[in-house]
């Protein structure tokens, strides 16, 4: 799995979460934005101003709104945002662009999102097909004890930048985006900002709601919210639709040429294997092409653990399984390679709180 930028296509590349626990995106190497993208922010932006006006003030040679499928590199984008800024003289352009984005921007990958059986699972396809949407970013998810942190890492280039800019987009679209979704039952505890407060920083409460506590100068651009949520059910959940654009999602995915990290790759060797066969790190290792011991040292390097990585893909799936089919708990518990039925009560229970048939029965009401 893996993973300017103009306003709309910023939050296109940057909100991509993974629910299991402490799980980071690399970086793909090219980070150019596709300019229909840089198209639709422009138009966003503005109610009388035309693109060509924006490429003219921000130096980029307007010959690159002829081609709606070619790319513009970051750099330019930088120089699109800035102007977009000056133009409007918005300064807090980005969150009021956040604001706008909607889960349609996400093609695909967001009529899954928005089809999921749950927020958990919305925020993993996020994640899991990333790459259809995304050539750069890495956010990571941290479940700590009764709180779930999302913290926003942005590429270089861009983290150089002073400009809260792009940390806001994404925040307020990600706030936005699964508020609606969830019919207003998302609240944020606390958002953390890396950049001192600025003149608008009144703002902030007003675009990701009365509930969040603001901190400025906090080290990071972070968002927290109360795990709990992560089992919010899905206001649009379709099982049939859901399924089908898995299915498709995933035929895209294959086309795709691979730059993962060594946990990624693990993650997504697990997920093509899971239910197939008998998965260890030996398997896993001899997949990649690596000693187990070697593998064992690079996943260490990125903080995780096979055990980790594999426990993270049995509980997605389990829960995916358990609210969208009729298998049994003594099938899947097989299929998820344990030995017993009771070994898999017991390591559900300890990822969700629940047992398997109480999570089925308070999630799909049987």
């Amino acid at each position: 799995m893996s993973f300017v930028i103009a306003p709309r296509s910023l939050v296109r590349r940057l909100l991509y979460f993974n629910c299991d626990c402490l799980t980071d995106i690399p970086f793909m190497q090219d980070t150019l934005t596709p300019a229909k993208l840089v198209l639709t922010a422009l138009y966003m932006s503005f109610d009388e101003l035309e693109p060509e006006d924006v490429f003219a003030h921000a130096g980029v040679p307007a010959a690159r709104l002829e081609d709606p499928d070619g790319m513009i590199s970051s750099s330019d984008t930088c120089k699109l945002v800035q102007a977009a800024i000056e133009l409007t003289g918005d300064p807090a352009l980005g969150l009021h662009l956040g604001q706008e984005i909607g889960i349609e921007m996400l093609d695909m990958v967001g009529m899954m999102v928005s089809n999921s059986p749950y927020l958990r699972g919305a925020l993993d396809i996020m994640t899991r097909y990333s790459p259809l949407i995304s050539t750069l970013g890495r956010v990571t998810i941290i479940e700590d004890g009764d709180l779930v942190r999302v913290a926003l890492t942005l590429d270089d280039e861009l983290s150089v930048m002073d400009s809260p800019f792009y940390a806001e987009v994404c925040s307020a679209a990600f706030f936005g985006i699964f508020r609606r979704l969830l019919d207003g039952d998302f609240v944020l505890r606390t958002l953390r900002s890396r950049h001192p407060a600025p003149p608008w920083h009144d703002e902030y409460n007003e675009v990701m709601g009365e509930e969040a506590t603001v901190l400025f100068n906090a080290g990071e651009d972070s968002m927290e919210f109360d795990r709990a949520m992560l089992d919010l059910p899905m206001k649009r959940h379709s099982p049939g639709l859901y399924q089908y654009l898995r299915t498709q999602a995933a035929k895209r995915m294959a086309s795709l040429p691979q730059t993962d990290s060594t946990s990624a790759s693990v993650q997504r060797l697990i997920n093509e294997l899971l239910g197939q066969q008998l998965i260890d790190l030996p398997l896993i290792a001899e997949e990649m092409g690596l000693n187990p011991r070697t593998l064992q040292r690079r996943l260490k390097e990125e903080d995780t653990s096979f055990k980790q990585l594999l426990d993270g893909c049995r509980h997605q799936m389990a829960r995916e399984q358990l609210l969208l089919n009729e298998v049994s708990i003594d099938e899947l518990a097989a299929s998820l390679g344990f030995s017993e039925p009771a070994n898999f009560y017991r390591a559900f229970k300890s990822w969700s709180g629940l047992t398997p048939n109480e999570f089925r029965r308070q999630y799909r009401g049987q």
